[in-house]
């Protein structure tokens, strides 16, 4: 543990004015006692003394008076610039006795600190949060949620902002991203860790929340109207009843019949009636032959039944 006097009760260091020297004087330390101090590293609770252009002065008692400057201060200026004198504030000690007397403070690393925890507890609860988009790449988009900047990649956007560039042209694909620098986007963590200041976001996520929410209002059973929107070799992909949500028919949901020409059966653009046969995570299966009524085998003819008799 270290030793420090501390301020001798009744001479706290926050009645002094601004421009004082805050060193603590031999003459002080007569006159109170030597107390344990927390480790280098810890974590404390001051109040604001005062506020200089690159330093910040912090009364600690029964500790001392502490400060925050240079590097330490420039690196937490956003943050300094709305504090008040008196508010009080969370510090992390660097030395409990620089060159002058002080207490070597810094306020970075926990308001950054914080800022990461509050990214962590976004994700766990999984939390749409605004983010501001500031920065753009061919990779996608960046922005800062709390102060901490991050990146929403091309691939996590929503089908609405996703950039549809014919031939994929990066340059193309540059233009439409920069139409987003100043605007907001809903998204959700989509990764986060702080240790390697790793931060992606996404926009797709509160999209796939917002179909789960209209996916839920149908039940199994349901009949719906849909559009079709794209075939492919497995089925056909649709639009349910005019919503965004998307549902697919299997290619054995098609037809009674054994086999199956879909472009025969289909058309992309076309609706038609179809009953949902399941609901799994906001994804939507229907069925077109559920409503079409199996045609009975055919009964034999009477002439095979009378050769029937005559054998």
């Amino acid at each position: 543990m270290v030793e420090r006097f501390p301020e001798e009760e009744g001479v706290s260091s926050s009645i002094l004015g601004s421009g004082t020297n805050y060193m603590q004087t031999d003459e002080l330390k007569k006159k109170i006692q030597v107390i344990n101090l927390p480790e280098v590293n810890t974590s404390l609770e001051g109040a604001i003394l005062e506020k200089k252009e690159k330093s910040l002065f912090i009364d600690l008692s029964p500790y001392g008076t502490g400060v925050i400057r240079g590097s330490h201060y420039i690196e937490a200026k956003d943050y300094i610039k709305n504090l008040q004198i008196q508010d009080k504030v969370t510090v992390k000690v660097l030395d409990w006795n620089n060159e002058e007397g002080l207490i070597e403070l810094s306020l970075k690393n926990l308001s950054q600190e914080k800022s990461w925890n509050t990214i962590k507890e976004l994700k766990e609860k999984n939390i749409t949060a605004p983010l501001l988009i500031t920065e753009v790449n061919v990779g996608g988009l960046l922005g800062k949620i709390d102060n901490i900047k991050g990146f929403l990649p091309v691939s996590q956007l929503s089908s609405k902002h996703y950039p549809k560039v014919e031939g994929g042209s990066k340059t193309k694909i540059l233009e439409k991203l920069k139409e987003f620098v100043g605007k907001e986007l809903l998204v959700k963590i989509f990764d986060v860790n702080a240790s390697t200041n790793k931060l992606i976001f996404s926009e797709k996520l509160v999209e796939l929340d917002q179909l789960r929410k209209i996916a839920d209002q149908y039940k199994v059973g349901d009949v719906v109207k849909v559009k079709i929107t794209k075939i492919v070799s497995f089925g056909a992909f649709v639009k349910v009843d005019d919503t965004p949500v998307d549902g697919l028919i299997h290619i054995s949901e098609i037809s009674h019949k054994p086999t199956v020409d879909i472009n025969k059966e289909l058309k992309e653009g076309e609706t038609q009636k179809a009953k949902i046969i399941s609901i799994e995570d906001g994804k939507i299966s229907l069925s077109l032959k559920a409503l079409k009524q199996e045609k009975p085998k055919e009964e034999k003819t009477t002439k095979e039944k009378e050769m029937k008799k005559e054998d």
